[in-house]
């Protein structure tokens, strides 16, 4: 894919399976990645990368600890190509435990993370740069036991579409919403929810991250030069609009 050499890319949630997918999706071409998670740096996983990085144990939901790394990464960097949310948080909690500590925090890594993000690395975003913001299904048709997580991606949809707006034609602003992919993320539904929803698929199977990634890819690419504001589901069939 073109446009893609030579550029600064931002993944939070580096080392969640979609985001590890995407990390090694870009690491074909020229880049250097900027990683935020909250747990320990994956030395093994980060070694086998062609490219240079740098990774931050941060917590993405407070937005003092992300000013605090974008103070870091301006000290080396004029200019971010690429950002890529991929960091969420998903928990079968019904609404009778859902706790307002809970809802809370759910909220804030799941849709405020985003907003916290994208408007401390503003002044760095480059010309004919691209965000890529992770939603899900559950923000399209709501979730059972997921109701804050539903709420959080659905809001995130909304920023999406209100950003593509405001940071054009600077900054190409899209979502992608998964269905059922094969990551950690899926060991919060029970195993007869999951079977009966892979029953429910066209496809009849979970979808592997590395099709998110292509999507991603693609998404920052020169390819989708004129696509912005959009939402592209990738979940086998099982919701469409």
């Amino acid at each position: 894919m073109n446009g893609l050499n030579q550029k600064t890319i931002i993944i939070t949630g580096a080392l969640g399976g979609i985001a590890k997918a995407t990390i090694k999706a870009f690491d074909e071409y020229e880049m250097t990645f900027i990683l935020l998670d909250v747990v320990e740096e994956d030395k093994a996983f980060l070694s086998t990368l062609n490219n240079p990085y740098h990774y931050f144990k941060a917590d993405i939901s407070s937005s003092e600890s992300i000013d605090q790394v974008k103070i870091k990464v301006q000290e080396q960097y004029k200019n971010i190509d690429f950002i890529v949310h991929a960091a969420g948080l998903y928990q079968h909690i019904e609404l009778k435990d859902l706790t307002y500590e809970e809802w809370n925090r759910q909220i804030s890594i799941n849709l405020n993370a985003n907003y916290y993000l994208i408007k401390s690395f503003l002044p760095l975003l480059a010309e004919h740069s691209a965000i890529v913001n992770i939603s899900s299904i559950a923000g399209h048709q709501g979730s059972i036991a997921h109701t804050a997580y539903a709420t959080a991606k659905g809001g995130v949809l909304a920023l999406t579409k209100s950003l593509a707006i405001e940071l054009a034609p600077k900054t190409r602003v899209n979502a992608i919403s998964p269905g059922l992919i094969d990551t950690a993320m899926m060991q919060g539904m029970s195993d007869e929810k999951r079977r009966g929803m892979i029953q429910m698929t066209p496809l009849k199977r979970l979808g592997k991250p590395d099709e998110i990634a292509q999507v991603v890819k693609f998404l920052c690419s020169s390819g989708a030069a004129y696509i912005t504001g959009e939402n592209i589901h990738v979940n086998g069939g099982l919701y469409r609009d």
